[in-house]
């Protein structure tokens, strides 16, 4: 029996979730695809993740921020559900700074990762 599952996230930004993805290892493809829901019910992702177990999971763009979709019964991942979510929202967050701190003229100057597991940046920006 299928336990397909949506869930919400906070991710707007396209090219962040496929920076995040790739952080995290992940092989994704952006080809609009399908995966197996049931025995008989497709569902359209906009990112593809796949698993050696055939039952693939993804995200669909929804409500202005992107859901991951999975059976998660099939969950085939090197981490739990929610450890994934928190790396992801990590990497998100991570590549989000980064790019609104560029925006605004900085540049990373160095990064440190926590004993806890957080991310300490340093950026600075040259003013003339």
């Amino acid at each position: 029996m299928s336990h397909f599952t949506k869930i919400q996230t906070t991710i707007k930004d396209l090219d962040l979730l496929k920076h995040a993805l790739t952080d995290l290892d992940l092989i994704w493809c952006m080809n609009p695809a399908q995966i197996q829901v049931g025995e008989n019910s497709q569902h359209k992702v906009d990112i593809l993740i796949k698993q050696e177990n055939s039952s693939h999971i993804g995200f669909i763009w929804n409500d202005n921020k992107y859901h991951l979709v999975a059976d998660l019964q099939l969950w085939e991942q090197p981490w739990s559900l929610e450890v994934f979510l928190d790396k992801l929202s990590q990497k998100y967050a991570y590549h989000s700074i980064i790019e609104e701190t560029r925006k605004q003229g900085f540049e990373k100057t160095k990064q440190i990762s926590q004993n806890d597991g957080s991310i300490k940046l340093v950026v600075q920006r040259w003013n003339y």
